[in-house]
């Protein structure tokens, strides 16, 4: 490919049709001017110049065309050959391997679920089939002013006919899978507001702390700030809101009235 651009091949066929009018027309003038120097064969050269200066500026417009075809079939496939690259950076098997990770992780959370909510069974039973062990069961009705008595750390009850296992005082609920699976399902999200609500701060503070370094630096500057920037700076500076504002408008009011 040239390293001429289509510009520069162009630029120079104009400068020849420009070199060679200028003659054609220099030549002209000179022979109205009686110019007895010069002959027709030197107009006819010129001339000859001139229409050889036309051919070559046509040749260069095809030349530059070409050119800016190759230039851009060359784009083209640096284009395409950037985006398979990115592409392959991750690829769908890729996405496939994720997916059956993630799936395989969305399977050992509910076998773990199930395993919990059959240990919690199966500790209820051996609680339930010890008879040193009374049972706990939630009063239906309960007297205002009458004590309650207390939740076992560790024992069995009943509740509307529906077994009860206590744990540290607690009814210990029958974990719902569905429920825990979409907790699991919506944490990705969560994460990302959680990170999102850590960065606001992270600005609100940074925003604070430029107020509070304006205070001290330029009252009156800091005095500009809207009611919703000066607040958040002085409280943490521990200044009154209230008293710096009742001192701020009387200080207004003396400068009104000086006026």
């Amino acid at each position: 490919m040239s390293t001429e651009t289509p510009e520069q091949i162009l630029a120079t066929a104009d400068a020849e049709i420009t070199a060679a009018d200028r003659e054609l027309r220099d030549l002209e003038a000179r022979v109205i001017a009686d110019d007895t120097e010069v002959t027709p064969e030197a107009i006819e050269q010129a001339r000859g110049r001139r229409y050889f200066a036309g051919l070559r500026h046509q040749a260069a417009e095809k030349k530059a065309a070409k050119l800016r075809q190759e230039q851009q079939a060359a784009e083209r496939a640096a284009a395409v050959a950037e985006a398979q690259r990115i592409l392959s950076e991750v690829t769908d098997d890729d996405l496939a391997a994720a997916e059956a990770a993630a799936g395989e992780a969305m399977m050992r959370l509910r076998a773990v679920v199930r395993a919990r909510n059959d240990a919690q069974e199966r500790a209820r039973s051996v609680l339930e089939a010890c008879a040193a062990l009374e049972p706990h069961n939630p009063p239906i009705g309960h007297q205002r002013g009458t004590p309650l008595a207390a939740a076992p750390q560790l024992g069995y009850g009943w509740r509307n006919g529906s077994p009860i296992l206590w744990v540290d005082g607690q009814a210990m609920p029958r974990l719902d899978e569905d429920r825990v699976m979409d907790r699991a399902r919506k944490h990705p999200g969560q994460a990302d507001q959680e990170q999102a609500d850590r960065q606001q701060e992270a600005a609100r503070v940074r925003i604070i702390e430029r107020d509070v370094a304006l205070y001290r630096a330029d009252r009156a500057a800091f005095e500009q700030l809207p009611a919703h920037r000066r607040k958040p700076a002085l409280d943490s500076l521990g200044v009154d809101w209230d008293a710096y504002t009742e001192q701020r408008e009387r200080g207004q009011l003396r400068q009104a009235q000086e006026v």
